[in-house]
């Protein structure tokens, strides 16, 4: 906390000339030493040192030559441009432009400290609800709990494989970019929405691979919320693969996808598009 506190000094009657942090990033006993160990009132204040005579006027010898000759003119100079107020001396917060110390202004550096930076902006898609650009935003930041996540918290599991394709670990970045699964159908939309499958191993990937297509921004959004319904029904077949008796379906999750997205882009778009023409192309639909 003390350091983005520093005094703003004002008339100097409050504040240790030696002792306290003023001016530099350090007291000025530790910054100039040798001086300091010649002042016989080691505790003045600014106000007592600077309306004295002279700054060695209450010195306990003249100044030597060599590094006291060195630190006193370097001392010397710094204080030159110091001019006193009227004001009382206060302390100063750096992280308000005010200087008043405030929660907020803390919480934001330590959030800004602590919390992941990322190098792309977070995603929102309107065709789709907000739990599932929640649940594209926990994938952008890898966030979900998945086994890796949790046997990385000290929780003991019997296994970190993928319950979907039991092949790769079930990472953040296999479950909803690598496994078989997904990349299955990846290419199936990419058929659909005709347009060249490629295959990506992370988020940053996918944000790039998007970015390189050529579809007009709606359209572009529009798609880019169709890989968030997949993402939220690949999500939702693991879980019931793990927890559920009856083993779910993987069969009718693209079928799944189509009809969702359908509904979801048609109820939240303005613009009016029919069920065959999202069956056909989608990407020829005018928004």
């Amino acid at each position: 906390m003390r350091d983005f506190m520093y005094i703003k000094v004002g008339n100097g009657e409050s504040t240790k000339f030696w002792d306290d942090i003023w001016i530099g990033s350090k007291p000025l006993k530790l910054l100039f030493p040798r001086i300091y160990a010649l002042d016989n009132i080691k505790d003045a204040t600014i106000c007592m040192k600077l309306n004295e005579p002279s700054l060695d006027n209450n010195f306990r010898r003249s100044i030597r030559g060599g590094i006291e000759q060195s630190q006193f003119k370097e001392l010397t100079d710094l204080l030159i441009p110091i001019v006193l107020n009227p004001c009382p001396d206060r302390w100063f917060w750096s992280l308000e432009g005010s200087g008043e110390f405030s929660v907020a202004s803390i919480r934001r550096f330590i959030d800004d400290q602590r919390l992941l930076t990322m190098d792309s902006k977070t995603l929102w898609i309107k065709s789709v609800p907000i739990k599932v650009n929640i649940l594209a935003w926990k994938i952008k930041l890898e966030a979900l709990p998945t086994r890796f996540n949790i046997s990385r918290r000290g929780i003991e599991i019997d296994s970190i494989l993928c319950p979907i394709c039991d092949r790769g670990v079930e990472s953040t970045r296999h479950i909803f970019f690598s496994c078989c699964l997904v990349r299955q159908i990846a290419r199936k939309i990419c058929s659909w929405w005709d347009i060249e499958y490629s295959d990506v191993n992370s988020f940053t990937e996918w944000i790039n691979w998007m970015a390189s297509l050529r579809l007009q921004s709606k359209v572009k959004m529009m798609i880019q919320g169709v890989f968030f319904v997949v993402w939220w029904l690949v999500w939702s077949y693991r879980n019931k693969l793990l927890f559920e008796e009856k083993k779910p379906s993987k069969a009718i999750i693209f079928d799944d996808v189509v009809s969702i997205s359908f509904y979801w882009c048609k109820s939240r778009c303005k613009a009016s598009f029919s069920w065959d023409d999202w069956l056909k192309n989608p990407s020829l639909i005018s928004l």
